[in-house]
């Protein structure tokens, strides 16, 4: 089938998108702060009890669907059920976004859920369903210290993590990954566009005029083989080690949703970033974070003996501060 068949098989598909994940992981949330939705988010018990779809519209109208589903680990008579529903929207869908809680120790009981769920599945199948997943390492705003950085700009801002901190996130988003997806290594592809030119002869690595595609996990350590051997093509080697990295994001702190989109885009193949690019455009919104907002995340209260030197809820303090 050629590249022009395969594009218009693609525009007329209605694509979806599912987060599963353990309980209190922050689904909902993310998906809240993604699209403005107003999904229900229970602070001390699971909310989500079925499957919720958020229809997006991209281009000329083209609908995204994405499904937030409730989480594993609420009991053991509700996973039953629960992974019942995983499995359908595991086979059905066409991106899986699985959020890990950035805090989380305990990691286990999900690598156990997500590998009765690939293991259930014949070879050929188990590929497709492996190639799906992206991870996603939730709440990484209740990791500190290390401190965060909020960026200001007029009476907005952003948030990022400082260097230390985004050592430490790197650090837990290669534990995850060698947990998650390392042991589906002989499952795993990952494809990017050709930009022209690529050109190398290895076992793993086919190629196209239009794509490239590695067969097996693009870790950390394939990454940095492949840029010592081949630094010419280090962007190549760069969006193939995009598709197997884990994302680490915060909704509360509007930390790295922007990535989140694009992973997902980039999952949905051909042609998709075309027809979702508004999805993409507004990067700035995704991110800003009113100073407003920035002061009610959190809160220092500095005293020096008898003498108040600092308190961010402070009403009298200047409203870009």
């Amino acid at each position: 089938m050629d590249v022009w068949n395969k594009y218009q098989i693609e525009a007329n598909k209605r694509p979806s998108v599912v987060i599963l994940g353990q309980t209190g992981a922050g689904k909902s949330s993310l998906l809240n702060v993604l699209f403005g939705t107003d999904l229900a988010i229970g602070a001390a018990r699971p909310v989500t009890r079925r499957p919720e779809p958020i229809t997006l519209r991209g281009t000329n109208g083209h609908p995204l669907i994405f499904w937030d589903m409730p989480g594993i680990g609420e009991s053991a008579a509700a996973d039953v059920e629960y992974m019942t529903m995983y499995q359908d929207k595991l086979m059905s869908c066409d991106v899986v976004l699985w959020a890990v809680h950035a805090d989380s120790r305990s990691t286990t009981y999900e690598a156990l859920c997500l590998r009765r769920l690939l293991e259930t599945a014949e070879p050929a199948v188990r590929a497709r369903l492996a190639d799906k997943l992206t991870l996603v390492m939730t709440k990484t705003d209740m990791l500190h210290p290390p401190p965060w950085v909020f960026s200001l700009n007029g009476d907005t801002g952003s948030f990022s993590p400082s260097r230390q901190l985004d050592q430490e996130l790197e650090e837990r988003a290669h534990y995850f990954e060698e947990i998650f997806l390392a042991p589906w290594g002989d499952f795993l592809t990952s494809t990017t566009y050709n930009p022209g030119g690529f050109g190398i002869a290895d076992d793993r690595m086919s190629f196209t005029d239009h794509s490239i595609r590695y067969r097996g996990h693009f870790s950390r350590q394939v990454w940095d083989a492949y840029l010592h051997r081949y630094p010419e093509y280090a962007d190549v080697f760069g969006r193939l080690r995009d598709n197997h990295r884990v994302v680490p994001c915060s909704a509360r702190f509007r930390f790295n949703l922007t990535r989140i989109m694009v992973a997902v885009v980039n999952r949905l193949g051909l042609g998709a970033a075309a027809r979702f690019q508004r999805l993409l455009g507004d990067v700035d919104r995704l991110s800003q974070v009113p100073v407003s907002t920035m002061r009610e995340l959190g809160n220092f209260l500095i005293w020096d003996g008898g003498r108040k030197l600092l308190d961010l809820a402070d009403p009298a303090l200047p409203p870009h501060i």
